[in-house]
């Protein structure tokens, strides 16, 4: 269900409540309900009124909670809020965005791998990679042709298949531009879904291959800016789109990123938030937005998100046990723990926004240049022994 039929379903069975037309009635006597902190003072009035009465009861008490949880949310996405909406007037022409997809498929040969995720993030869980063949004359053909535009989801696009195959004096400073083009405030991508999406992508990678190094060389602070920013343009790709079909791959990645970054997120996020329940939030919600975009339920493995949601709620883990997990610890149902997480991601979507255009989040070219001269050290080309490990699989599976 959307939040809307959510919130119409609670206010249905609240307001089919015999006692509810004739306090409403009332109640309206003496004030007016305008605004929204004017229906909450009613419905407060109203449950004290029921309480009174020895009518009040647990099932009432989750109604008026869904009402409030809905409420809350349709009201952020109806209003202006800056991480909702979409400045038209200041929105990018990159329409030819279509035509640079088209052009980059061509590149593709078709051939598809699977490369583990090292190191392991998880005990029990093997991650991969899925990289696809390229044509590199093709790829320099391509990125030549727009790389004057230097955007975002061009940048991501061809810097991630030279990185991924190891071939970093290429792939690493077309990332190092397209960093330097999204990690200040303003830039001109905001109002562009092509260029959220690539600037979110790119702060990812950027993060998963520099590993621990910013806490080895002293650049903390500069670590959490960037997972507050990937955290953002995570959420603003989410809210801009009304949560379509890609978003289900940010929900899920933003989950991921918050669990992985556990202890940066307990600071990131105020005090008393669980980034646990941030996880079974996001992760249900993944599963969620695929289903209100016509997925089957049940679809792998897009039915993964659904069942760890599920599991860090029965276990608190990746891993069943016997600890009865958050269903023991909180005491709210395993939904409540998701509209919640729903409402804390924008609630810090929201004051992470107020953050970036107060430039507390941005990030120098100084430092940028800083941050991939420590990766160019650790990071060395190893393309040919790449395209020989290649072409030993495809032997392999001819021979097969």
């Amino acid at each position: 269900m959307s939040n809307e039929e959510n919130l119409r379903a609670a206010l249905h069975h609240l307001m089919g409540l015999e006692e509810h037309h004739g306090f409403f009635d009332s109640y309206q006597k003496d004030k007016e309900i305008k605004t929204s902190s004017d229906l909450e003072a009613f419905f407060n009035a109203f449950k004290a009124h029921m309480f009174n009465k020895g009518k009040w009861n647990n099932e009432l008490e989750i109604t008026l909670k869904i009402i409030k949880e809905q409420s809350d949310i349709i009201k952020h996405q109806n209003t202006d809020s800056p991480i909702f909406s979409v400045n038209k007037s200041r929105k990018l022409d990159d329409s030819w965005i279509i035509e640079f997809q088209k052009e980059f498929q061509q590149c593709l040969t078709g051939d598809k791998f699977v490369e583990e995720i090292k190191p392991r993030r998880y005990k029990t869980i093997t991650e991969n990679l899925i990289l696809y063949g390229v044509d590199g004359v093709k790829l320099s053909e391509v990125y030549s042709k727009y790389s004057e535009f230097n955007h975002p989801f061009v940048n991501y696009s061809v810097a991630s298949v030279l990185y991924n195959a190891k071939n970093f004096s290429n792939g690493l400073p077309i990332l190092k531009e397209g960093i330097k083009s999204i990690a200040s405030y303003p830039n001109h991508y905001w109002n562009n879904e092509f260029g959220i999406e690539g600037a979110a992508w790119m702060i990812g990678d950027l993060l998963y291959l520099l590993g621990n190094l910013l806490d080895k060389n002293n650049l903390r602070s500069e670590k959490i800016k960037l997972l507050k920013l990937l955290f953002l343009y995570m959420s603003r790709y989410i809210y801009m789109t009304k949560s379509n079909l890609k978003s289900v791959d940010f929900y899920s990645n933003r989950a991921r990123i918050v669990k992985s970054n556990y202890m940066e997120f307990i600071g990131i996020f105020w005090i008393g938030v669980n980034p646990d329940i941030q996880f079974i939030s996001d992760m249900y919600l993944a599963h969620q937005t695929g289903m209100n975009n016509g997925l089957p339920m049940f679809t792998k493995p897009f039915d993964q998100f659904y069942w760890d949601s599920m599991k860090m709620y029965r276990h608190g883990s990746h891993i069943p046990n016997s600890s009865g997990g958050y269903q023991e610890i909180e005491d709210r149902t395993w939904m409540e723990l998701v509209r919640d997480g729903e409402i804390r991601s924008i609630m810090l979507a929201d004051k992470l926004l107020k953050e970036f255009e107060n430039y507390e989040l941005n990030i120098s070219n100084s430092t940028i240049d800083n941050i991939f001269s420590i990766l160019f050290e650790t990071k060395k080309d190893d393309l040919e022994n790449y395209i020989k490990k290649i072409s030993e699989r495809k032997l392999n599976k001819t021979e097969k």
